[in-house]
């Protein structure tokens, strides 16, 4: 396989990955090696531990790599790699799907502080209680997530805006969005989650815009959070 050669944008990600894949088939790194820590990575190839991390993903998809949380990264043996990578080379990291997400949705919130109806407040309230009440039901969980920022995002009066909205939600189903997000799925998290919400939601019922916005964001720094707090 030659994933030097992969089709795909500038995005520094995966131009990491792709030198990494290309040292791996070049025998720098040997099968069932370990590779180096993010942070020696990130020194020498003089990016961010971000930027490393993203194409540590994008090299689990492509099934050059095995990730394993908590104990590190290892080097697949060619028998394992596959015939040829799974990864689609144009999936958005969830660095940047989440710094999208912060930016919009936090106007989106406020907006939404100052034009829900009462409607729609109630809905958005029936829809964090549904989500509280499904801890423990991760499908049922995560569709009163997806619900309620779609009712914040209608709620802001702005068919542009919610359309970005959904745009975002949808780049969450790539496997890069997936592989990661997955490792975050404790019960204490959604938890956490549907106590944000009812921050975001106390704000927007009290038209405290600037309110609404922060506590969006600071939902959303959470996401990051454990992206950033993942140890590989």
């Amino acid at each position: 396989m030659n994933f030097l050669n992969l089709p795909g944008g500038s995005r520094r990600y995966l131009e990491i990955a792709r030198r990494l894949a290309g040292e791996i088939e070049g025998g720098k790194y040997a099968a069932g090696e370990r590779l180096p820590p993010e942070r020696e990575l990130a020194q020498v190839l003089d990016v961010s531990r971000t930027t490393v991390r993203e194409a540590l993903l994008a090299l689990e998809i492509m099934q050059m790599i095995e990730i394993r949380v908590g104990s590190g990264v290892f080097v697949r043996d060619e028998a394992s790699r596959g015939p040829a990578p799974a990864y689609e080379p144009d999936a958005a990291p969830p660095s940047d799907v989440l710094a999208a997400r912060r930016l919009i949705e936090g106007e989106t919130a406020a907006l939404a502080a100052t034009h829900a109806t009462p409607e729609q407040i109630a809905l958005m309230a029936r829809t964090n209680d549904e989500l509280a009440a499904n801890i423990d039901n991760v499908a049922a969980f995560d569709a009163a997530d997806a619900r309620f920022h779609d009712l914040i995002a209608q709620a802001a009066g702005n068919d542009v805006m919610a359309g970005f909205v959904g745009h975002l939600w949808r780049m969450r189903e790539s496997e890069m969005w997936a592989f990661w997000y997955d490792q975050t799925r404790h019960p204490d998290n959604r938890r956490r989650s549907a106590e944000d919400h009812r921050l975001i939601l106390r704000a927007i019922e009290r038209g405290a815009s600037d309110a609404a916005r922060t506590a969006m964001q600071s939902h959303l720094d959470v996401l990051a959070d454990r992206f950033y707090a993942l140890k590989l």
